[in-house]
């Protein structure tokens, strides 16, 4: 809960986005939310919203071709450290949908010039773009070009249109967009440690699942890192835990188990729950099963107590506590449109 600003938030929604590295926001409300939770109580929609309209912040297919909310000076070393191993994955599908690399070149031209014109464009206006110039985009082609694009680093998804009926962002050209770009001297190391100084204690392989890399090279990356890592056990599985060194988890640690932990509303596809290969630690084997029901890729939002899931967020069983209640309220207003 320290690591992921649970404990103790950021204080705005730029602020933890940057410690979190990436937010996961396949759901846009559930990752506003979760943003959100890490921001501060008092952080409302309309602050996270403003964010993305001024470009501080950016949604994109980023680790395990999954879209994440990451700061906009990250994106672009994100997308050129991950892009390899997405496509790879993503490839037989392309084939199946007889996506060609002609066919995407041509895709991104008509989709620049078009946001060349416009500024930004809806996924509806680029879709009826494509369709007009005879790239169909019906069966999900539609949805897989524009996640090659985004890999291609040529557009992210950015600002949220004023007065939409619902919560969605348009696409816009990334370097239009996004001004300023960091370059980590080593992007290895970087992604590392800002994994564990956001999810630590975690295990080298949940480094790799989350970040989408090989095991071989999380570890030569942490074996680079020495002793920027400080190790803090083992999990239920017997892999060595890590932490960066000097950082609160780190504390934490050495201070000794904790009770009595705030009680928090986790939402969908939270990354207290999702960004580990393991997650014994978070909840019970039955509990799991309720959290990621069947082989859909969902995950639910539950009730965090002490550290641990407790029982699925029901929207008709409010707790009676003043502060259940309240964070129930608050759910509810992020997750509706």
């Amino acid at each position: 809960m320290e690591s992921q600003l649970l404990l103790e938030p950021a204080g705005s929604p730029v602020a933890a986005c940057g410690h979190m590295l990436a937010i996961q926001s396949q759901d846009f409300l559930a990752g506003r939310y979760a943003l959100a939770q890490r921001a501060g109580a008092s952080v409302t929609r309309q602050e996270v919203d403003a964010c993305f309209r001024s470009g501080q912040m950016v949604r994109s297919w980023t680790m395990r071709g999954t879209l994440h909310t990451v700061l906009s000076r990250d994106v672009r070393w994100l997308m050129a450290l991950t892009k390899k191993r997405t496509l790879q994955k993503v490839a037989p599908r392309l084939r199946e949908l007889q996506i060609s690399t002609a066919t995407i070149d041509t895709a991104g031209t008509l989709i620049h010039d078009c946001l060349e014109v416009h500024g930004s464009a809806s996924r509806k206006a680029l879709y009826a773009e494509l369709n007009a110039h005879g790239i169909e985009t019906t069966n999900q082609r539609g949805i897989h070009l524009l996640m090659v694009l985004v890999q291609d680093a040529l557009i992210c998804l950015g600002p949220i249109p004023e007065g939409a009926a619902k919560a969605a962002q348009d696409f816009v050209l990334l370097d239009q967009w996004v001004r300023t770009h960091r370059e980590p001297k080593e992007p290895l190391q970087e992604l590392l440690v800002r994994y564990l100084s956001s999810h630590g204690p975690a295990t080298l392989r949940d480094a790799a699942w989350y970040n989408g890399q090989t095991l071989t090279v999380i570890r030569r990356a942490a074996a680079d890192l020495g002793a920027a890592l400080s190790s803090a056990g083992v999990d239920g599985g017997g892999e060595d835990l890590w932490v960066v060194a000097g950082s609160g988890a780190e504390r934490q640690i050495a201070a000794g188990e904790r009770t009595g932990l705030p009680p928090r509303l986790l939402g969908s596809f939270d990354e207290y729950y999702l960004s580990y290969a393991q997650r014994s630690t978070v909840a019970t084997e039955e509990l799991a099963r309720q959290i990621a029901p069947g082989k859909n890729g969902m995950f639910m939002p539950f009730w965090l107590v002490d550290g641990q899931a407790q029982r699925l967020w029901n929207a008709k069983a409010a707790p009676t506590d003043s502060l259940g209640a309240a964070l129930h309220q608050r759910y509810l207003a992020f997750r509706s449109d």
